[in-house]
């Protein structure tokens, strides 16, 4: 019995103590963005259009903050390989650690930091929509099980990206360009060819169903939209929006596995 409680520590006290050291260097950041995010909340909530419905209200809302969300993620998972390799320190000198458990220790300390980061936006918004509307969305909660599930995925597409960059620089640039452009124009190349495919490839897509989870965005069971030009010069474009819950936790989880694994096989190679 000894001896497996003894195999445990060895396994998962240096996680924990790379753990707690990270959320020691990462304080002020910690705060600096917890405060951020609520003031990103107030603001908007007091500066939001008066004809909106509460519906309306919290989904934009949420769709501001899907755009927050990547550029904070960026600034917390970032340098979690590419920094430790790049310096040859491995934060933890004495003892010598393991570079999988230091990895894993610096990645579920951030993912907890995003993931709180994320409750405490709804939260406020939640608060904000009991105060301006007196009432509260139940599927606000269904929506945030969403962010979550997509702020997992989204730190270990960040991660990947910083096990294979050389600099934390590098890193953020990528991940900003992938979701401005680089998801965007596939999705068009993909409508050109075909309209009905629908582009489940991308997490920029898979993202529209933590706003769409709020109803009245579109009618019931829809998931697209036509675009037509002015004129009619052109014919209509079927845009798609958003895919089915199931769906969408499905491509996650795929994309969260995937990654995960590439990025293991990819610090494998790598020394401290």
């Amino acid at each position: 019995m000894n001896k497996k409680i003894n195999k445990y520590k060895e396994v998962f006290n240096p996680i924990l103590r790379t753990y707690i050291l990270e959320f020691k260097l990462r304080w002020k950041r910690v705060l600096f963005f917890y405060f951020t995010t609520i003031i990103f909340a107030l603001l908007y909530s007091f500066f939001y259009p008066y004809h909106f419905d509460e519906c309306s209200f919290y989904r934009d809302g949420i769709t501001y903050f899907r755009f927050f969300l990547i550029f904070v993620s960026c600034f917390f998972f970032s340098d979690i390989v590419c920094s430790e390799f790049s310096k040859k320190t491995g934060y933890i000198m004495f003892p010598k650690i393991n570079k999988y458990k230091l990895i894993v220790g610096k990645f579920v300390a951030n993912l907890n930091i995003i993931i709180i980061l994320v409750i405490l936006y709804y939260l406020t918004m939640n608060f904000s929509t009991i105060v301006l509307y007196n009432t509260i969305i139940p599927e606000s909660y269904f929506s945030l099980g969403i962010a979550i599930i997509y702020t997992i995925t989204l730190s270990t597409l960040i991660l990947f990206l910083s096990s294979i960059m050389p600099t934390v620089n590098f890193t953020t640039v990528t991940v900003v360009l992938i979701y401005l452009i680089g998801f965007p124009i596939l999705e068009q190349v993909l409508t050109a060819i075909n309209q009905e495919i629908e582009p489940i490839f991308s997490l920029n897509y898979i993202g529209n169903l933590i706003n769409h989870t709020i109803p009245g965005g579109l009618p019931v069971g829809q998931r697209w939209t036509w675009v037509y030009y002015a004129g009619d010069i052109l014919p209509p474009v079927k845009l798609w929006l958003t895919p089915t819950i199931e769906m969408g936790i499905l491509i996650m989880s795929f994309y969260t596995t995937l990654l995960f694994l590439i990025t293991l096989l990819a610090i494998k190679r790598k020394e401290l």
